[in-house]
């Protein structure tokens, strides 16, 4: 989930977004000590039931490289949860190639 300004139009959307990235921080370091790991993806446009697009204009998004998979968000997740316990993957961004928002 991703905090940038949407154009002056959302503030709401933008507040809550940057409570989210703060709330992620503090529970960081909250579960430090106790090796735990947290991570904030904040993905881009993201083909899902949750998006105005109908499945046929989503399709055609993802093949112009507008919009992710679903799947793309999974592998990152997988990413994440495969590197060794030394190391934390704090926050990690995925836009589609062509958002450039």
């Amino acid at each position: 989930m991703s905090a940038d300004s949407r154009g002056g139009k959302s503030s709401g959307y933008v507040a809550t977004k940057s409570g989210i990235q703060g709330f992620t921080e503090a529970l960081r370091k909250e579960l430090n000590p106790h090796n735990v790991s947290v991570s904030l993806i904040e993905p881009g446009a993201v083909g899902t039931d949750m998006q105005k697009a109908t499945p046929e204009d989503q399709r055609e998004l993802e093949e112009k490289m507008e919009m992710l998979k679903a799947e793309d968000i999974a592998s990152v997740i997988y990413f994440i949860l495969q590197q060794d316990r030394r190391s934390s993957i704090v926050e990690l961004k995925i836009k589609p190639l062509r958002q450039l928002t």
